[in-house]
């Protein structure tokens, strides 16, 4: 029971994951974000599930384990590189409209001085 329990968190945990990075690649952060509690439940029954659970598991289930794992880094790998593409962009954006409006704010000044 518990050595196919393990697999399904492995296989759910990938499932999450592949959603969070197609939700990054579609810019839709509010689904992103609503994957994020459980991401965070099923990382952490993974982690108090691992110790030596996979080494107990059949054989024939490491290699789909393995696969996940892969999938998963993977996944991890292309959201946090999304992620920081997207923050890159909007820091440059923040700081090209606070710029913009810097320059508004001193023409108001030099035109309230007229």
């Amino acid at each position: 029971m518990q050595k196919n329990n393990l697999l399904e968190q492995y296989e759910q945990f990938n499932y999450v994951v592949e959603q969070m990075l197609i939700n990054a690649r579609d810019e839709n952060w509010d689904l992103l974000l609503s994957w994020q509690a459980q991401y965070l439940q099923l990382s952490k029954g993974i982690m108090l599930n691992n110790g030596c659970a996979i080494e107990n598991m059949p054989f024939q289930h490491h290699d789909t384990i393995k696969m996940y794992i892969k999938n998963i880094i993977s996944y991890q790998k292309q959201l946090t590189e999304l992620i920081i593409t997207r923050h890159t962009k909007l820091r440059k954006w923040i700081g090209e409209h606070v710029d913009y409006q810097t320059k508004i704010d001193s023409y108001q000044a030099i035109a309230n001085l007229m």
